[in-house]
């Protein structure tokens, strides 16, 4: 790991889902892998397509703002279902049950992490999001260690946007090279980081999966959040 040139950087920024709540693995794949343990013959194609359209119908409903974790993930699964024709309740209620537990662990797991890392550096999120992410952040507890919480509904702006990024930074008073932003997707968080300028790490999970080329190399990429504070320090 080149540390280097993360020397200077004053503040962190971090993706939120597949990133806080999941460590390198965006919704969608875990999605697939709860379909196939909960024993539907349904393909990943047909899967795609249920999850984007209530990513689609969460974001363009106001209601959804007010939502906690559990209220969101039963939404979103139930609107899954809406589009599958899937009409089997306790599935869908074990389904979602199983996704907001992992996430709840997940982001519980990130906890004594952010604490060290705020003595360091000042932290936020940059997130798609349906307007309920500071809810969200409150109920896990993790606001406390945030300055920046941006939320793609109420910001009205959305990734790969780097007027998004850019905004971050606006609200940091930083310029881009003396901020990180960790993120799970190449698309949507590294290339649009480095757009504004920041310094990208790319959290690239468990399964270490690479680009089509990377005409925007990262600085540096990681397998799980923990090995962070390493490559930082």
């Amino acid at each position: 790991m080149n540390t280097e040139r993360f020397h200077g950087c004053r503040a962190v920024l971090f993706d939120f889902g597949g990133t806080l709540d999941g460590d390198g693995q965006h919704w969608l794949k875990r999605f697939f892998k709860l379909y196939e343990d909960a024993g539907f013959a349904v393909s990943r194609t047909e899967i795609t397509r249920a999850f984007y359209y209530a990513v689609d119908t969460c974001y363009a409903d106001p209601a959804v703002a007010s939502f906690d974790l559990a209220a969101l993930v039963d939404r979103h699964v139930r609107l899954q279902f809406e589009a599958l024709g899937i009409e089997e309740q306790w599935k869908e209620k074990r389904l979602a049950e199983k996704f907001c537990s992992d996430c709840r662990g997940a982001l519980h797991d990130r906890l004594a992490l952010l604490e060290r890392m705020r003595k360091a550096f000042r932290l936020g999120i940059v997130s798609n999001f349906y307007g309920n992410l500071e809810r969200i952040c409150q109920e896990a507890q993790l606001s406390q260690f945030f300055e920046v919480i941006i939320d793609s509904n109420r910001a009205g702006l959305r990734k790969p946007d780097p007027a998004i990024f850019l905004l971050a930074l606006t609200r940091l008073s930083l310029p881009g090279p003396q901020v990180v932003f960790v993120g799970d997707s190449y698309e949507r968080d590294m290339v649009p980081a480095m757009e504004a300028g920041m310094k990208a790490i790319w959290l690239k999970g468990p399964d270490g999966l690479d680009t089509n080329g990377e005409a925007y190399p990262v600085d540096e990429s990681i397998g799980r959040l923990s090995d962070l504070e390493e490559l930082l320090r």
